[in-house]
């Protein structure tokens, strides 16, 4: 037997927060909030306010932790436990939300989503990114309940830092240039032919409303551009990412992106931003033609995603090694169509450095 798991509700739009409660009613009469000190401030009075208009108690308010490690997730699950809750509302970034589909797995109870930023697919998948306390990726986790329900509240998202829905649309291209790459080499099925469609589809959304969802967040308001972006962002992509499953999910991109995090200085840019900087660099890995790679570049700089490495910070020769021994060694690197080793990594990196600068320059 074979089966996907998808999320059966999904809210986008303005002031989406206040329909909530009538959703919400369905999975239990207690509920608990999961979140950022941030995520709780952009987005914490309007989901209280929208449950216990329609009779849920919202018992208390937890903060994950600042990451998603498992020391976190341990410590808010046995809180969780104690308060008797019926479901959890994970609000905020895919940290966050991360952290509370794990905790709604540990405890039993459903989860619901309220992204407060469109910079992964976090609020739709069963799936949760563990790092460190220090903040480095350390391994995916299928212990992490499925959503019950998505808020995608286009109003939160536009007031949120912009950067992040950079981060999100290079994050989200990935789900293109990744599983085009994976399913090369892997038999047909009826999931992954879906899911390399619904990855072309991420990417003709960004090619077509990107620049605009850019200006839109850059001037902190909510337009239909933007709302395209958060649907391909958050359900298109997360959709992309449950259909194709573990084999699909990743390749030269996140594992370059898992190289970066082991240098202190691209510990100032986003997951999506390092990711769309892999992305790149997996097209030169896999020899795609010249004409392709600028245009990728040229997307990429026009949505926000660093396109060249002084972007993501200063980084030494033996940076740059770390990054591509680290990349090279991942799992997410041996799902490439190619064999890939360390010097191939550090002449992609690079490559696309100098192909990014001239581009600027020009």
């Amino acid at each position: 037997m074979e089966s996907v798991f998808s999320p059966p509700r999904y809210y986008r739009g303005i002031n989406v927060i206040s329909e909530m409660g009538k959703v919400c009613s369905l999975f239990g009469k207690r509920a608990v909030l999961i979140g950022g000190h941030k995520a709780f401030g952009a987005a914490k009075e309007k989901v209280v306010v929208a449950l216990t208009e329609s009779g849920i108690e919202v018992v208390d308010a937890l903060w994950y932790g600042g990451e998603c490690t498992w020391n976190n997730i341990d410590s808010v699950a046995a809180k969780v436990k104690e308060l008797n809750v019926d479901f959890v509302v994970g609000i905020g970034g895919g940290k966050a939300i991360d952290t509370s589909k794990a905790v709604a797995f540990r405890t039993g109870v459903a989860i619901v989503t309220v992204p407060t930023i469109a910079a992964t697919c976090a609020p739709v998948t069963p799936l949760s990114i563990i790092h460190t306390a220090e903040g480095f990726y350390l391994e995916n986790t299928l212990d992490s309940a499925l959503p019950v329900a998505i808020f995608a509240d286009t109003d939160v998202i536009a007031n949120g830092p912009s950067q992040l829905l950079f981060a999100g649309m290079g994050d989200t291209l990935a789900k293109w240039y990744e599983i085009r790459a994976t399913t090369s080499r892997i038999p047909k099925t009826s999931w992954t032919i879906g899911a390399v469609s619904l990855a072309k589809a991420c990417y003709d959304v960004i090619v077509e409303f990107g620049g605009d969802a850019k200006i839109a967040v850059e001037n902190n308001e909510s337009t239909f551009p933007l709302e395209q972006i958060v649907d391909s962002i958050i359900w298109h992509a997360g959709m992309c990412s449950i259909l194709g499953g573990d084999k699909c999910r990743g390749a030269a991109a996140h594992a370059v992106y898992f190289g970066f995090t082991n240098i202190d200085e691209a510990h100032k840019r986003y997951h999506g931003e390092l990711v769309g900087y892999g992305n790149l660099c997996l097209l030169e890995l896999e020899g795609r033609p010249e004409e392709e790679i600028i245009s990728a570049i040229k997307l990429a700089k026009s949505i926000g995603v660093p396109i060249t490495l002084d972007e993501i910070g200063k980084m030494t020769e033996a940076d740059i090694e770390l990054v591509a021994k680290v990349a090279t060694a991942s799992n997410e690197m041996k799902y490439m169509p190619v064999t890939v080793d360390e010097a191939m990594t550090v002449k992609a990196i690079y490559a696309i450095d100098q192909k990014g600068k001239t581009l600027t320059n020009n």
